[in-house]
């Protein structure tokens, strides 16, 4: 790689989130590309060589972001760059069916004086949702290279590649209005000299209050300086109601709404709804979906009440079927007055109910539900079953291979092609190992020991039982947020989320954590402040089961009376928003603003999502696997040298005192730091052995069950809270999980000891 010229500009490429920039980025460059953590931060960056240009041109991968104004360390560290870099050219990688998102980061760039090329890319997307971009009116009025690419084919790149050198800074002012516009000329005249961009971009960051960047001038510039710029952000704080960051955010959407406007243009006509299908949809869908979920709920509760009261047969079986009944023509009645009425198209209907106050929760729960199906039942159960015990399998025991087979349905009818006799992969590594050395070495425990080895446990816990999970929890999160409607549920929860430091936005790492704890902890960086990272990361570790954790819950406590399931869901939940609210009353920080762009309900492209889900599997097995490898290595060593015997001795009393358990229930425990579902199964299995004859003791299980759910996060998830937050909030996050668990256990216990 050839020493670079600090003469020559760089490339940097800048974009949303999501919109193809590493495709590009690896088509510019090669095979030639770094990967390294930017100065400071865990945020990683790519660097590259683009041969073509000019002899050598060092081109470079931000991290994605929605704004130049930062909320995330993403978005902190893609404006740091275009700061501190030298001499650069700005290649914008804009979403084409999401025109309105890019622009709003070229006026940005507009600010900052940066020459750009743009690109619009998946191109191919925009036209097969009828939707047109005429290039040419939106070329005269930015007066910067404009292409059209499709990345992922390679049309459009050599056009991308010779415009680059023509790159020129965007034609774009937007009007702040009087007030803000004196104080922006007011704090361009203190910040006058010394800088890599335009003062006018720096002025407008400062008004939003950027505090990192601040601190970052303060090296520059003298503190008299800053009293004064306080000073003009002050004065102009007073003429609003609203902070400064949302005003210049509304200020610079109006003028990206305006411009999208003149730009875009509809090839063709939303199709109305067949006759039929309509008739299918309200006629037929929506009373069986609401009868569905009337009887569901009215059954769950009956169930509740019958576990405390005797109830008669007839009513126990006539109440669900009449409630299911009120609730089919309800909300039937509701949406055919509001919507069939007026012909409008399903996917308009249902975008409506997903925004209505009241309307949207039924849909909600009937999307939970298939979503816990499909991950929880199907992904969790029935897939990790077969992975590891047929794929994987335990070293040297035969497991007898699977059979292949078909099952036909209505018909409960299965019929076997042929049996397939392979034993699992770990039965074979573990044999070829037995022939280098014997099974008791060290080193077959190593990588082969059932309870810690590195294969047997490490790898086959993150291929066979974690891979199965995300991959359908990400297959189901594709289908809501390419269908429009995870932003929707954002929207729901944003009242609710504001209550304890979050906002909208954190429900993308909350339903994640429904799938693995593990991946939604690295979703954290999506939010916007510290403060809100901090909260998120602390309520997946503390409350938020996985699937694999929560399928096995929940078909324990289906053994035992339905009220004790009702109590384990009451509980958890409000150990959520009560963690939650006393975190935003004790972290320093404010919450951000929640702006969200809302994109029209659709029918989801099947393409979209298996790309989406493909590249989401691919980063986190990235990220994930060699956690699960340093995991397992660490948990062997502390098996070896007595640690995890000595904690469970140590343990033992607080289990057997405090919590009221068997002292045998703590290694259930100590086993959940490695797999929280195999932690629950354990603590099951030793409550039913301690039961005897007279059967398991609910109590005991109920309060188990809390404190699991509640303690200390598995081991991958910790790693991965170190590597997102630092080493000392982790730890301080385990310290405050772990007593806090056991002492809500102990209440819990104290609570259940009054009755009988």
């Amino acid at each position: 790689m050839s020493v670079l010229d600090r003469d020559k500009y760089k490339v940097a490429l800048v974009g949303n989130p999501n919109v193809g920039k590493s495709v590009i980025f690896g088509l510019l460059t090669g095979k030639y590309v770094t990967v390294s953590n930017y100065p400071g931060t865990t945020v990683e960056v790519s660097r590259g060589i683009c041969s073509g240009l000019g002899g050598g041109i060092e081109v470079v991968d931000t991290p994605g972001a929605n704004s130049l104004i930062p909320l995330s360390e993403d978005e902190s560290v893609t404006r740091d760059m275009l700061l501190e870099e030298y001499k650069k050219h700005v290649v914008q990688v804009v979403d084409a069916k999401n025109l309105r998102r890019g622009l709003f980061i070229t006026t940005q760039l507009a600010e900052m004086g940066l020459p750009v090329v743009i690109t619009l890319n998946m191109w191919d997307e925009l036209l097969d949702r009828g939707m047109n971009i005429d290039v040419t009116v939106l070329q005269e009025k930015l007066r910067v290279p404009i292409i059209k690419t499709i990345a992922t084919h390679r049309v459009g790149v050599s056009a991308l590649f010779s415009s680059i050198p023509n790159a020129k800074v965007p034609n774009l002012y937007v009007d702040y209005g009087k007030v803000i516009e004196e104080g922006i000329s007011k704090i361009e005249k203190i910040l006058q000299g010394n800088t890599t961009v335009n003062e006018r971009a720096l002025a407008i960051m400062l008004l939003s209050g950027d505090e990192v960047l601040e601190e970052k001038l303060r090296r520059k510039f003298p503190d008299p300086a800053f009293v004064e710029i306080h000073s003009i952000r002050n004065s102009i704080q007073a003429h609003f109601g609203s902070p400064l960051s949302y005003v210049i955010n509304i200020k610079r959407a109006n003028f990206v709404d305006t411009l999208v406007k003149k730009v875009t243009l509809n090839l063709k006509k939303e199709k109305e709804t067949h006759p039929i299908t309509r008739g299918i949809f309200f006629y037929f869908l929506v009373p069986v979906a609401s009868f569905f979920m009337g009887y569901k709920l009215m059954a769950l509760l009956m169930y509740l009440i019958s576990s405390r009261f005797s109830l008669n047969g007839g009513l126990i079986f006539m109440l669900p079927l009449v409630v299911g009944g009120i609730s089919s023509l309800g909300f039937s009645a509701y949406l055919y007055l509001k919507e069939y009425k007026t012909k409008s198209t399903i996917a308009g209907a249902l975008g409506r109910i997903t925004m209505h106050p009241v309307a949207a929760f039924p849909l909600l729960v009937i999307i939970l539900w298939i979503v816990y199906k499909l991950v929880g039942e199907f992904g969790a159960g029935t897939c990790v079953d077969f992975f590891e015990e047929k794929v994987f399998g335990r070293s040297l025991v035969p497991s007898g291979g699977f059979d292949l087979s078909i099952s036909l349905p209505f018909i409960h009818k299965t019929y076997i092609f042929t049996h397939i006799n392979f034993q699992g992969f770990n039965y074979y590594f573990g044999l070829l190992a037995q022939k280098l050395v014997d099974k008791d070495n060290i080193i077959f425990e190593l990588f082969l020991n059932e309870q810690s080895g590195l294969v047997q446990v490490g790898l086959t816990y993150a291929i066979a039982i974690v891979f199965p999970i995300v991959g359908f929890f990400f297959l189901a999160f594709g289908i809501m947020e390419d269908s429009g409607y995870l932003p929707r549920l954002a929207v729901m929860v944003d009242k609710i989320f504001k209550r304890i430091g979050l906002n909208g936005k954190a429900v993308l790492p909350m339903v994640l954590g429904l799938g693995c704890d593990t991946m939604a902890t690295l979703t954290t960086r999506i939010l916007n402040t510290k403060k809100e990272r901090i909260i998120a990361t602390l309520l997946l570790a503390l409350a938020i089961p996985c699937s694999a954790q929560l399928g096995v819950i929940s078909s324990v406590l289906g053994r035992v009376s339905g009220i004790y399931f009702a109590l384990y869901v009451f509980i958890i939940c409000t150990q959520l928003l009560l963690v939650g609210y006393l975190s935003s009353k004790v972290l320093p920080g404010a919450p951000s603003d929640f702006l969200m762009e809302i994109p029209p309900f659709r029918m989801p492209k099947v393409s979209n999502i298996l790309v989406k889900t493909f590249y989401r599997i691919h980063w986190f097995l990235k990220e994930a696997v060699p956690l699960f490898m340093v995991g397992t290595l660490a948990l062997f060593v502390a098996t070896k040298v007595g640690i995890l015997s000595f904690v469970e001795r140590m343990g033992a009393p607080i289990t057997r005192n405090l919590l009221g358990l068997p002292a045998e229930t703590t290694h259930g425990f100590i086993l959940g730091f490695l797999r929280r579902d195999y932690g629950a199964v354990s603590i099951f299995k030793t409550l039913e052995e301690k039961g005897g004859s007279g059967g398991i003791n609910p109590k005991q299980l109920l309060i188990s069950l809390v404190v699991i759910t509640l303690f200390i996060p598995c081991l991958a998830n910790f790693l991965v809270m170190i590597k997102e937050q630092g080493a000392k909030t982790a730890f301080l996050m385990f310290a405050f999980i772990m007593p806090y668990s056991i002492l809500i256990g102990g209440i819990l216990r104290v609570i259940l000891q009054q009755f009988p």
